[in-house]
Order: structure tokens, then sequence, then C-alpha cells
């Protein structure tokens, strides 16, 4: 790559990042893409989305919700808290899964006619 196209793509970065926080986007996590395709399988891609929609109060009640067995949630939970997508709140002894962050991007992401890769 030439050192034009380094500047190119800084730039493009700088821009991206300035607009990712004037526009809100503030709390996002950007997975790279290899990242995402191993950790945003379909059921925890499930799991994400019921934790951000549903009233959940422990890593058993998400399983409940979901009518999956709970030691399977629970590993699915840990490679999700792994990747930063998901944090956990204890509440006594139970441990309630959260969104990490309000967004969730993959890259590369392209952006004002550049793509950006970290």
């Amino acid at each position: 790559m030439s050192s034009a196209q380094k500047s190119g793509n800084n730039n493009t970065t700088v821009e991206y990042l300035r607009w990712k926080a004037e526009s809100g986007l503030s709390d996002a996590i950007t997975l790279r893409r290899e990242t995402a395709e191993d950790v945003l399988t379909a059921k925890r891609t499930e799991l994400i989305e019921t934790i951000a929609t549903a009233e959940i109060e422990s890593v058993r009640d998400l399983a409940r919700q979901l009518d999956r067995d709970v030691s399977i949630v629970s590993r699915d939970l840990d490679i999700l808290y792994e990747a930063g997508v998901i944090e956990f709140e204890t509440k006594g002894r139970a441990k309630k899964p959260v969104l990490a962050h309000e967004t969730i991007l993959i890259e590369p992401i392209a952006f004002n006619g550049g793509i950006i890769n970290k």
C-alpha cells in the first residue's frame, strides 16, 4: 500500500470516528469480521436480541424464556462476554446478562468511499 493510500485510509478513519461520535454511536463495539463469524451464531444472536428487548433477571431466566438448556446458554453468554458484546450484573447469587454496548458494528466498515479496518 502506498503512503497516499495509507493517508487516505487514515483520513477516512478519522472522519468515520468523528461521524460515529457525532451521530450518537459512541457506545459501540466494532468486531473484526472473523470474530463476528465465530461469535455471532444464530442462537447467540437470539440471546443478544432477547437481552436487548426482554426483561431478563438472570442467566437461568434467559434460558427459560428461550426454552434452552441453561448450561448451553451460559456457555454462549461466556463467549459473548469474552468478545465484549455483553457484561454481567450481579444480583445476589444471580448473574444478569446485559448488553455491554448499544451498537455492534462489524468490520470492514465501508464509509465515505473508504474501508475502515482496525
